[in-house]
């Protein structure tokens, strides 16, 4: 049986790979589409730009940050879900893709910086996130309402997860580079880090970020992870990591029945593009969009398919502007 790292081979190991194969045509495609998002935009989190909402959740409040668009050519909003400890710093290129153009939630999950934990003994599991987003989208009046959900990373962990226990739902729901686990060694997460105190770890994080980076060759990709693990609070990131020691999708994702897709458009150390089209595979109504492009544009990428997706209705399906860089899974 072929591990939760490798694809194995076989049928499905050749679609995985069939899936990733990109025309000339595709490339140049999704260059256009990456020209014509670049645009100017102010920092969303400078005070005054976007309406910041603190929303309680069990121990703990946790923010969103909110950009409407009055003149919007998208004609449902957009909730984006970041990934794992992530800053807002990393997401300004998906902000101005979709700036005036689609309204915009930037919903931030408990382990962030930005959060408030209310209690030392609160749950920082992958399953209390999912139920905090819920909680959220109903706070933000969206709970039954037509939206686009664009889940990040380990936001898109979180929001399967949430798919699995039934806890969570969105009309159309994007994920973009799914993690089916936690981007740390197992074996930290399981013996290493309980017995070290979060000032350990604080005194430790230069050694450790150079260790789990290693050779990472993508300069954006590296410099994001850097400035995510320094701007990272300790405590959160450590209570959150040891929760998910032992989580994994592979052997999960068929539970969940409905419609998702699995967007892909570049690889780097932390995001192995390899498992992206074996999740869709493996999500019983899973689909695979593969939109090849440069590391720098991951984030700009991630909007410009938000936007397309806002610009139709659920039961409008895939957009057109879309539909060829769908790929075939099965």
């Amino acid at each position: 049986m072929a591990s939760a790292e490798e694809p194995g081979n076989g049928p499905a190991a050749s679609a995985v790979a069939q899936a990733l194969r990109a025309t000339e045509e595709d490339i140049r495609c999704v260059a256009g589409m990456m020209a014509a998002a670049e645009r100017p935009a102010p920092n969303f989190w400078d005070p005054g730009v976007c309406e910041q909402i603190r929303i309680p959740v069990p121990d703990a409040e946790i923010r969103v940050f909110h950009a409407d668009a009055p003149n919007a050519s998208a004609v449902r909003p957009i909730v984006m879900i970041p990934g794992f400890g992530a800053t807002p710093e990393g997401f300004q290129d998906f902000y101005a893709a979709v700036r005036g153009r689609a309204e915009l939630f930037h919903l931030e999950t408990r382990e962030k910086p930005s959060s408030r934990i209310l209690s030392r003994r609160a749950d920082m599991s992958v399953s209390r996130s999912a139920r905090d987003i819920q909680s959220a989208l109903a706070y933000l009046g969206l709970a039954g309402r037509d939206f686009v959900l664009v889940a990040l990373c380990w936001g898109a962990a979180t929001v399967v997860q949430g798919l699995i226990e039934e806890c969570l739902e969105a009309p159309t729901i994007v994920l973009a580079d799914p993690m089916h686990a936690l981007w740390f060694p197992k074996w930290v997460l399981r013996y290493v880090s309980p017995v070290l105190p979060a000032p350990t770890l604080l005194a430790l994080r230069p050694f450790l970020v150079r260790s789990m980076l290693g050779d990472m060759r993508e300069p954006i990709q590296r410099q994001r992870a850097v400035a995510f693990a320094h701007s990272a609070d300790p405590w959160k990131w450590k209570k959150s990591a040891e929760a998910a020691w032992d989580f994994e999708l592979y052997g999960r994702l068929s539970r969940v029945r409905r419609e998702v897709f699995v967007l892909n458009g570049t690889r780097d150390k932390i995001h192995d593009q390899r498992h992206y089209p074996r999740v869709a595979q493996e999500l019983p109504a899973g689909r695979f969009l593969h939109m090849p492009t440069d590391e720098r544009y991951r984030e700009r990428l991630f909007g410009v398919a938000a936007l397309e997706m806002a610009r139709v209705r659920a039961g409008d399906g895939l957009p057109a502007t879309l539909a060829r860089f769908e790929k075939p899974v099965r």
